[in-house]
């Protein structure tokens, strides 16, 4: 956990960084957060079933228009039977939202 002094003192120094600074800064920890975001974005409970409204949420539409796409099987969902709940794996849709 950080303290508030080391956290006031990054940013102290990040507001001090011109552009130039905060592109070489940007270009030094792109390998690091890429790693980062990678291990989040993969990571067992970040893969789990979404409800309808928590994919619309995810993939930036309404859920009027998830469930169009449902009713025209252009995005990947499962669910118990006709008429029954869909639901979402967030590694589909992640998937799905690549292939666009």
């Amino acid at each position: 956990m950080r303290t508030p002094v080391v956290s006031d003192l990054a940013a102290a120094l990040l507001d001090a960084l011109d552009a130039d600074a905060l592109d070489r800064l940007a270009e030094r920890l792109a390998p690091r957060l890429t790693n980062h975001l990678t291990a989040a974005v993969t990571a067992p409970e970040c893969d789990r079933w979404l409800t309808t409204r928590e994919a619309a949420t995810h993939i930036g539409r309404s859920t009027t228009a998830l469930h169009k796409l449902t009713a025209a099987r252009g995005i990947p969902f499962s669910q118990d039977g006709p008429g029954a709940r869909c639901y979402f794996r967030r590694s589909a849709l992640d998937a799905w939202m690549r292939s666009l």
